[in-house]
């Protein structure tokens, strides 16, 4: 199920709202990766902030890349200010010091909560793939990133008032009072910075002729590292809205599959075309993940196999019910507690492929 929200009664900022779901490697020799949730329902400065005073943090550790689901960010940072809607997603690097609130709608009024999914790596920084035979252009381009403008706290009130700024550092936070506001950096030059991506702005290359190309060819941004050629210590992938491959006999979702990577799944909104199960297990609903990881098997649900394999391909369809993404690492990941023991755990998720029968060579009907 979805990561649960905070109680209504509760007053929880992006920082405190945060959980561990899975994760490889060490910060400490810069090798691995981290996937988080976040669920939270007040800011971390400002009049609707869940402590005593602001809070403004930085990650010694890595860089983020972080995709809201429900509500959009505002997010504050020494090079600038972003606003980040759900569809979007931007990335911090690390050491740059920034705050979280919820974005206010065109009313004023901010949403009641705010949830999404976090990717941090602890090496390197996310570029974008290389096109190879693609060519100049297609899938994320270059000039459709957008970063912020220099801006710097002017109001007396806020800009010489004391704060907190929390330090992630070797997967430990640590906490300090600032007499003033870290926002005082009135220009910058460089590219070491923070931006944002509107995900709608993806330029899908898929086939145009018969079954499903590999997921890597829906990446958005990668970050080097891998455990072999081939592969990356992280890849940011989406399954954008977009034209089916047309020709007969093919099968248009995902094959079943192992991967030399691990998969970790999440959906922004709608549906995810292999796992449609209206009832029982394998289920897949916004703000829920799935994870499979490397030599697990794994394909479409028995209800969206059988569904596809009976139809007529013979002319263009356009999926634009979803948009699910995908964190993939070549590294081998641990599940937190955390993730075991929640009550959204589906366990009977594999369920979802007891229905699928032997049907060679006969039919592809159960």
């Amino acid at each position: 199920g979805p990561t649960p929200l905070p109680s209504s009664n509760s007053s929880v900022n992006f920082l405190e709202g945060i959980q561990t779901l899975l994760g490889s490697g060490d910060p400490t020799s810069k090798a691995g990766i981290g996937v988080y949730v976040y669920a939270f329902n007040a800011d971390m400065s400002g009049e609707n902030r869940s402590t005593t005073a602001d809070w403004h943090t930085y990650n010694s550790d890595g860089d983020f890349l972080i995709v809201p689901q429900q509500s959009g960010l505002w997010i504050q940072t020494e090079i600038g200010r972003m606003a980040v809607s759900p569809r979007e997603f931007c990335v911090i690097p690390r050491g740059v010091v920034f705050t979280v609130n919820i974005l206010k709608t065109n009313e004023g009024e901010s949403e009641k909560f705010a949830r999404g999914y976090m990717l941090e790596i602890f090496r390197g920084h996310f570029q974008l793939p290389e096109l190879g035979p693609i060519g100049s252009n297609g899938l994320a381009n270059a000039r459709d990133f957008l970063h912020p403008t220099a801006h710097f706290e002017a109001d007396d009130a806020i800009k010489n008032t004391a704060c907190v700024i929390i330090n992630k550092f070797g997967q430990h936070l640590f906490a300090r009072s600032n007499p003033h506001s870290p926002y005082n950096v009135v220009a910058w030059h460089g590219n070491y910075l923070p931006f944002k991506y509107d995900l709608h702005k993806f330029c899908a290359v898929n086939s145009v002729t018969y079954d499903h190309p590999d997921p890597s060819i829906y990446t958005v941004l990668t970050a080097k590292g891998g455990d072999e050629e081939g592969t990356a210590l992280a890849d940011f992938v989406i399954f954008p809205p977009r034209i089916m491959a047309t020709d007969e006999n093919t099968f248009r979702p995902p094959w079943f599959h192992r991967n030399v990577m691990t998969e970790f799944m999440g959906l922004i909104y709608g549906e995810y075309d292999a796992k449609k199960r209206e009832t029982g297990g394998g289920g897949f609903v916004p703000g829920g993940a799935s994870l499979h990881s490397i030599m697990t098997p794994h394909g479409p649900d028995a209800q969206s196999y059988y569904a596809n394999v009976k139809k007529d391909c013979k002319t263009p369809t356009r999926f634009e019910g979803g948009l699910a993404f995908m964190f993939e690492s070549s590294a081998m990941c641990k599940v937190s507690k955390y993730a075991l023991e929640c009550e959204q755990r589906e366990e009977g998720y594999a369920d979802c492929w007891d229905d699928l029968v032997c049907t060679f060579p006969n039919s592809h009907a159960p």
